[in-house]
């Protein structure tokens, strides 16, 4: 945007502010991570976006990054675009945005919930077209340690990702949904403190990726248990933890710290129509036909349903389908020992 343009899009939009248009709002100021002020007008438009209005605007500074909690290896940030306060700053507000969609009310929110673990209570979810998607949607939870993404790990990297899931979610291709923030003054001064940039595709995506690599949970009950704290869990999930390393063989597939091998494994569950092959239709490998990413069990007590089709609405059912494909057969009791260590491996102040 010329500064000839902003100059003369400001003066427009103070004098429809004297003539006291309701979409006019008052100023805020507040102290931006590098200090310096914007001095670019900002407002809210109906899209959920900022709009133009007149006065100064000053970013809130960026939260600092997070820690790494108890239990988690520190979280990859990749050379190409490392994880920084400003990039994780300005995802989360792309996370939440209902601008980046073609009917204005879908965002990536909408099925990676939050309070859901990042992932969606619905077995199958919908798209902005209200398309229903092929899979259940996967937790976000420590997706940092990915590689591979899709249940049948068919894209790589993680921005690639994002860039390719927008169109196929949101239904506006990126370039176009990034055309809506175009005009936002907010966000303009958001992508000039990240990336020192207008707002563009490529680095929304960058700035979503930060924010999904920032979303790392560890200090589980479980962990702190490991780590010395000897109340942390209950007796029951100590007795679960025996059988989930020893007699279940759980630990072979959900190992620990991520509680994931981030490999691929048919299950046996039942076939769709047509078949949903999984791996084997990325990689053409008869050896991968059926088979899906392992889900980490950390948070899992938070993302109901299960499995890459949402057919179980239990962790007990999970437990019982195993048992029919030949893992060993537990007691109730045991069945609900194992469940309770598992549980003690969500975090407690996730989201």
């Amino acid at each position: 945007m010329s500064a000839q343009f902003r100059s003369a899009f400001a003066l427009a939009t103070m004098l429809a502010c004297a003539s006291a248009s309701p979409s006019c709002k008052s100023k805020e100021t507040a102290t931006s991570s590098t200090g310096e002020v914007a001095n670019l007008p900002t407002a809210t438009d109906d899209a959920g976006i900022a709009a133009i209005d007149a006065g100064p605007l000053v970013l809130p500074t960026a939260p600092a990054l997070a820690p790494t909690p108890l239990g988690m290896p520190p979280a990859p940030s990749p050379d190409y675009n490392l994880t920084t306060a400003d990039k994780v700053a300005l995802g989360s507000e792309l996370f939440a945005e209902v601008a980046l969609s073609a009917d204005r009310e879908t965002k990536c929110a909408t099925c990676h919930v939050p309070e859901h673990g990042f992932s969606s209570s619905e077995a199958i979810s919908k798209t902005a077209a209200g398309l229903a998607n092929q899979r259940h949607t996967p937790s976000l939870v420590n997706i940092a340690y990915h590689s591979e993404f899709y249940w049948d790990g068919r894209t790589s990297p993680l921005e690639a990702h994002i860039l390719g899931h927008w169109q196929g979610q949101l239904g506006l291709s990126p370039s176009e949904g990034i055309q809506g923030l175009a005009t936002s003054e907010r966000y303009l001064a958001h992508f000039q403190r990240a990336f020192k940039s207008e707002p563009n595709q490529d680095r929304a995506a960058e700035a979503l990726a930060a924010y999904v690599r920032s979303l790392v949970r560890g200090n589980s009950p479980w962990d702190r248990y490991e780590a010395g704290d000897a109340t942390a869990v209950s007796k029951d999930a100590i007795a679960g933890a025996e059988i989930f390393n020893k007699r279940s063989g759980c630990a072979t597939c959900h190992a620990p710290p991520l509680y994931t091998d981030l490999k691929y494994h048919n299950l046996g569950l039942p076939t769709s129509e047509p078949p949903d092959v999984g791996r084997g239709a990325h990689t053409g490998n008869p050896g991968d036909k059926g088979a899906f990413k392992t889900p980490s069990l950390r948070g899992v007590s938070q993302t109901a349903p299960y499995f890459h089709n949402g057919s179980a609405t239990s962790l007990l059912q999970v437990l019982e389908h195993k048992e029919s494909q030949g893992s060993p057969r537990l007691s109730d009791r045991e069945r609900s020992q194992l469940i309770a260590f598992i549980e003690a491996l969500t975090s407690d102040n996730a989201p």
